[in-house]
């Protein structure tokens, strides 16, 4: 694969993390399992929550007691609530970014394609916190949405980021799983709200920006000089248009997209020869193949008009 200014025949990798807390994979008891340098196809979605990133992996070159012992966590949640898969891009033996961690809903070797053997992982960013049994919620009187989602994403083991929300709550109650409990803020205070690659972030909602008590958003660049790929596209969500593979672009990322195919109306500047708009992304599907020839290494984006 290879767009203008792009460098080809790039050599990618990823490092997979397995982490089971209540079981150990070997005899030794050891919780986590370090897949390197492994031929794999990893596809993930990143939209709005509740639907949070999504993954499906297929790995090859395991062994086949390891695919049994990774095999045992079962697809019901409170049986592996703590099983859990991280995937990281590599450079040689550095780690460049964590581009997903969820919790395991389905792990299974598929011998369809002997001696080709897969090792196929579903996972859910969202399954862990609907999944643990936690403690309510609560606070007296007035609290800063950020005090409150901070304490709730705690509970569910993930980071915390609020890009600008400034709503207060009025003595909250929260009980149920920690996603229960994001999903009961949502309904009396709306905002923009995603948990992915380990960590739960929140937006103010459209209609509700705070002018200049928001931070000043720096979007992400993006033309057919660094990593567009082909067209941009009518569709049903919006805009449509396929990337060269850049970790920190995912849902809510505002891109400034230099193209002059995009639909002038839709919020890009016609008074330059390619013009510029501002795009905020509400669903990335990423795509990256390694240790294949021309494997896929790009992200599928659908954005809206920022306003």
């Amino acid at each position: 694969m290879h767009t203008q200014g792009q460098t080809p025949f790039t050599q990618r990798s990823l490092r997979i993390t397995f982490r089971l807390l209540n079981n150990a994979f070997g005899p030794q008891g050891q919780d986590t399992v370090v897949l390197n340098g492994l031929r794999a196809i990893v596809d993930m979605t990143e939209a709005q929550f509740p639907s949070a990133q999504s993954a499906t992996l297929r790995l090859y070159g395991l062994q086949p007691d390891l695919m049994n012992r990774l095999s045992l966590a079962a697809p019901d949640l409170d049986v592996q609530n703590a099983s859990e898969v991280t995937v990281e891009t590599q450079d040689g033996q550095s780690i460049t970014a964590l581009v997903f961690q969820g919790g395991v809903t389905l792990a299974y070797a598929d011998y369809s394609g002997a001696p080709d053997t897969a090792f196929v992982v579903q996972a859910f960013s969202t399954a862990l916190p609907n999944a643990l049994v936690v403690p309510p919620t609560s606070f007296r009187g007035a609290v800063p949405a950020s005090q409150v989602l901070g304490a709730v994403a705690a509970k569910a083991g993930l980071g915390f980021v609020n890009n600008g929300v400034q709503t207060v709550f009025q003595a909250p109650y929260l009980y149920g799983s920690p996603g229960q409990q994001l999903a009961q803020c949502l309904e009396t205070h709306p905002m923009r709200m995603a948990i992915g690659r380990g960590q739960l972030t929140i937006w103010p909602a459209p209609q509700a920006r705070q002018g200049a008590n928001q931070t000043q958003e720096q979007p992400v660049t993006l033309s057919a000089q660094n990593g567009l790929i082909g067209y941009p596209s009518w569709s049903a969500g919006g805009l449509a248009f396929r990337m060269l593979f850049q970790p920190q672009v995912g849902f809510h990322t505002l891109i400034a997209l230099q193209s002059r195919y995009q639909p002038a109306g839709w919020g890009a500047a016609t008074s330059t020869a390619a013009p510029t708009g501002l795009w905020r992304v509400v669903q990335a599907h990423h795509s990256l193949h390694t240790q294949q020839p021309e494997g896929a290494w790009f992200t599928d984006i659908v954005a809206q008009a920022a306003s």
